[in-house]
C-alpha cells in the first residue's frame, strides 16, 4: 500500500526521495554470497523495520523511490510519495546502465511536487532530502549531466533540498561530488542495513525539528568506509 493521508494525519512532513542504482553492475556478487542488489533489497527491509519502530517517523516521514537503470534502462519513479506508515518494501531488479544525472533531475522534480502537494494541503514540512546510492559511473550524455549538476547546485544553494551521495565499492566519487555540497561518502563493504537504519534515525530527527533548524544526524561510523 502506498500513498499519503493528509486528512487524518496533518503532522509536519520530512520528504526523502531515494535515488537507487539498479544498473547491471549491482548484480555483482559480494563476499556475503549475495549480489549487491540483494544486499540493497535487504537494506530497504531494514529501513522499513526501523521506521516501524519509531512513532514520530511513521507519521512525519515521507518516502519516494527512483531507480536508475534496471529493466527499463532509464530513471523511473518506482514509488511515488508515500507516508512512512504506508510504506512497504519491495525487491529491486538490476540491469543495464547508470543514468544518474537523469535520476537526479527527476528527484528534484519530485521534491518540488512534494512541496507543492504539502502546501496545497496546508501541511508544514522540513527541507526535503535526496539520498543517492550508486556503485558506478554515470552514463548520461554530457548535456544531461551538466544540466543535472547545475540543477542540483541551484537546489542546494537555494536551500530547496539536502543532497547526500553514498558510493558503493567502484563508484566514481569525483563525478558524484559534482552533485552535492557534502563530499560523497563510501559504504563500508555491503553495509546497506546499517546505512538504512542510520537513514531512518536521521530522518526521524529531522522530522521532529522545526523548518530551518539544523538537524543532528546519527553517527555514520556503523556503515561508512572511514579509510576513504
Amino acid at each position: 500500500m502506498t500513498g499519503v493521508d493528509y486528512a487524518s494525519n496533518p503532522n509536519q512532513r520530512t520528504p526523502c526521495v531515494l535515488v537507487l542504482d539498479t544498473s547491471g553492475s549491482m548484480e555483482n556478487m559480494t563476499s556475503s554470497g549475495r549480489t549487491r542488489i540483494q544486499e540493497l533489497n535487504l537494506g530497504l527491509r531494514a529501513f522499513h523495520a526501523s521506521l516501524q519502530e519509531d512513532p514520530a517517523a511513521l507519521t512525519r516521514v515521507q518516502v519516494g523511490i527512483i531507480t536508475i537503470g534496471g529493466p527499463s534502462d532509464d530513471a523511473s519513479v518506482l514509488m511515488d510519495w508515500t507516508d512512512a506508515n504506508m510504506f512497504e518494501p519491495f525487491d529491486l531488479v538490476a540491469d543495464h546502465t547508470t543514468p544518474l544525472g537523469e535520476g537526479m533531475r527527476l528527484a528534484l522534480a519530485m521534491v518540488e511536487q512534494s512541496k507543492q502537494n504539502l502546501r496545497n494541503a496546508g501541511i508544514s514540512y522540513t527541507r526535503p532530502w535526496i539520498m543517492v546510492i550508486t556503485d558506478g559511473d554515470p552514463t548520461d550524455d554530457d548535456a544531461t549531466w551538466r544540466a543535472a549538476v547545475q540543477e542540483c547546485q541551484a537546489a542546494e544553494n537555494g536551500r530547496k533540498a539536502e543532497i547526500f551521495m553514498i558510493g558503493v565499492e567502484d563508484a566514481n566519487l569525483s563525478m558524484m561530488s559534482q552533485l552535492a555540497k557534502r563530499p560523497p561518502l563510501m559504504l563500508e563493504g555491503m553495509k546497506f542495513k546499517e546505512l538504512f537504519v542510520w537513514l531512518s534515525a536521521s530522518l526521524s530527527a529531522a522530522s521532529r525539528s522545526r523548518p530551518g533548524d539544523n538537524v543532528q544526524m546519527a553517527n555514520t561510523d556503523p556503515w561508512r568506509n572511514v579509510g576513504v
